[in-house]
């Protein structure tokens, strides 16, 4: 899809998931860190779609979906 990204694997135990829950409020992956530092969360099919549908950005805080008109 043309998005640059840096793959970076976090803890396998969900206990050592700190940094997890305190940008997302979840335990589970996958999630995605913005370069501004925000967080995006979903299930991996939710996400996929989201990307796919190139509304991945819309999903940074601080952007403004799209709307229709």
């Amino acid at each position: 899809m043309g998005i640059d990204y840096e793959f970076a694997p976090g803890p396998s135990r969900l206990s050592k998931r700190d940094e997890m829950i305190e940008h997302t409020g979840q335990k589970l992956y996958p999630a995605i860190e913005f370069e501004d530092g925000t967080w995006y969360r979903e299930d991996s099919k939710d996400m996929e779609k989201t990307i796919r549908d190139g509304k991945l950005m819309e999903r940074a805080r601080g952007t403004a979906p799209a709307t229709s008109g």
